[in-house]
């Protein structure tokens, strides 16, 4: 058995002292499967879709080989973009001013962060992350892979007071398959638990998602 993870630094595993303590390893242990962790600091819904896409289109194909049995999505915050110059691929989001996406002399991508963070709707990222959950999900159930997606986080400042269009976007997408859907992400999982200096979730919190997810899927009766 093999399982694709995406997403973000949550599922990287971003401040832990073992990267293969994160929830993704977790839930491979359950399965005593093969991991295939593309969770990377500060990515954005963008490249979550790309990296999926990029993937099982690379190394997927119709014989089977290299098959992946399970794909497991956490979705980032929908303020974040993915850009791209002759430098390479970076993210920004509003009010990030971080060294991630910046090298030596590219004084552009500050004036793109500045630029996003005074003139952004906040609607838009909103519905674009529910349009590209919608997508994915069409993509992965064309391919015949099963999958799980989830949120880092629900409450947050992109998902409030969002109503336009939304419920017509909402129908569209499998709750089913959508572990915790429009009410609590990773984080609200682990409220209470020990988080590293820069708000990540430790071990503990690790565990916690490895099973919710484990405990969904069983109740799908996808695998033993």
């Amino acid at each position: 058995m093999r399982i694709l993870a995406v997403g973000d630094s949550f599922t990287y595993g971003e401040e832990l002292a073992d990267l293969r303590s994160a929830w993704p390893y977790r839930l491979g242990d359950k399965y005593s499967a093969d991991v295939v962790n593309l969770g990377e600091p500060a990515a954005s819904n963008d490249k979550i879709v790309r990296k999926t896409l990029d993937y099982i289109i690379n190394n997927v194909n119709p014989t089977f080989k290299g098959a992946i049995d399970l794909v497991v999505i956490g979705w980032s915050s929908p303020g974040r973009s993915e850009f791209a110059d002759e430098i390479g691929i970076y993210d920004v989001w509003p009010g990030y001013q971080g060294s991630l996406f910046v090298k030596d002399g590219i004084n552009w991508r500050y004036n793109l962060c500045d630029y996003i963070s005074k003139y952004h709707s906040r609607e838009f990222y909103y519905i674009r992350y529910l349009q590209q959950v919608i997508l994915l999900q069409s993509f992965l159930k064309t391919s015949g892979i099963p999958y799980i997606m989830t949120d880092v986080l629900h409450n947050e400042y992109y998902k409030k007071n969002i109503k336009t269009l939304r419920d017509n976007y909402f129908n569209r997408i499998d709750k089913d398959r959508f572990l915790g859907f429009d009410s609590e992400g990773m984080c609200e999982w682990n409220y209470g638990c020990k988080i590293g200096p820069n708000g990540h979730f430790l071990e503990e919190g690790h565990q916690i998602v490895a099973d919710k997810i484990y405990e969904h899927i069983r109740h799908l009766g996808w695998f033993p």
